[in-house]
């Protein structure tokens, strides 16, 4: 299990200071994909950067499987995709690059040959295994990236963008490997502006918000608590509706009422308000990730403007 534990985080400079990280705390299951949201600005990327050991927290602590941050036995649990250039000598053949990895890594040589030839071949990367890796297209390379945070096949998985910027066959790739990693009990946290990915891959999600943790639930609980409250109602004609509901509208053709309910059982009442007007189809309003981020993270400038 990752566990991290009340991490803070300051930038001090000179002239000024930065708080980061308030108190962000989170944990990663064997088995569970995270996917951990925030807009620019959230502190995301410090605890990205926090986990991998490439920042020290002020304060809190971070663990993998009980092994603590800085110690030897932490970085040997986790494998991270934090930059598709890192760790690649271009030089080298992709199979040199993941041979010479797994031995880094402590796997014995012909372990680490075995290894190398089957990530190679798993991620269809077979026939570029001699040429160096600087010829490599970009998808190849977030590949290759891909294939050398695994290479030592760590229990925890941190991936940051792993799907930007690739084309649509080589993003199923790297998204069915992220799905069996789950499946073979394995921990991943995942990092994304991409909600869509987010949505596929995650069983759980954690948004970041101007330091903290705002929201942290399963993502199927989270769908389902925006779905439920939000309705379309069709009618078979034009109606009039002087005394509309709170947190609706009723479209320009005046056929299509939009409404938003505190809870479920509302309808009810809302149904006894709008008879006997003819009502075609009531429709509970699918939402989408998207939708949940915006509404636990609001851009910075809305949130200046409710303060004044």
């Amino acid at each position: 299990m990752l566990k991290v534990d009340s991490i803070q985080k300051t930038y001090r400079s000179r002239r000024n200071s930065v708080r980061v990280l308030k108190d962000v705390s989170l944990k990663v299951l064997p088995g569970e994909v995270v996917a951990l949201l925030g807009r620019n600005g959230s502190g995301k990327t410090t605890t990205i950067r926090t986990i991998c050991g490439l920042v020290l927290p002020d304060a809190g602590t971070v663990s993998i499987n009980g092994f603590k941050l800085g110690q030897t036995e932490y970085m040997a649990q986790m494998g991270a995709l934090i930059d598709t250039n890192r760790g690649l000598y271009p030089r080298l053949t992709p199979f040199e690059n993941l041979r010479y990895t797994c031995i880094v890594r402590g796997i014995p040589g012909k372990v680490a040959t075995d290894r190398a030839k089957y990530l190679l071949d798993l991620l269809g990367l077979w026939e570029k295994r001699g040429v160096p890796t600087q010829t490599l297209s970009k998808g190849m390379v977030s590949k290759m990236a891909f294939a050398l945070a695994v290479a030592h096949d760590p229990p925890f998985v941190l991936l940051d963008e792993p799907t930007l910027g690739l084309d649509i066959d080589a993003a199923e790739v790297l998204e069915e490997q992220i799905l069996e990693m789950a499946k073979s009990s394995k921990g991943i946290l995942l990092t994304t502006h991409q909600m869509e990915v987010a949505a596929r891959l995650s069983t759980r999600v954690a948004i970041l918000a101007d330091g903290v943790i705002a929201v942290d639930k399963p993502k199927k609980e989270l769908l389902e608590r925006f779905t439920v409250q939000s309705y379309r109602i069709t009618f078979t004609e034009p109606v009039e509706l002087s005394d509309l509901p709170p947190n609706s509208v009723l479209d320009e053709s005046r056929t299509v009422l939009e409404v938003t309910l505190d809870h479920s059982d509302q309808i009810y009442e809302l149904m006894d308000r709008l008879r006997p007007r003819p009502i075609k189809s009531i429709e509970k309003q699918e939402v989408d990730l998207a939708e949940i981020f915006r509404a636990y993270s609001p851009r910075k400038e809305l949130q200046h403007a409710k303060a004044n």
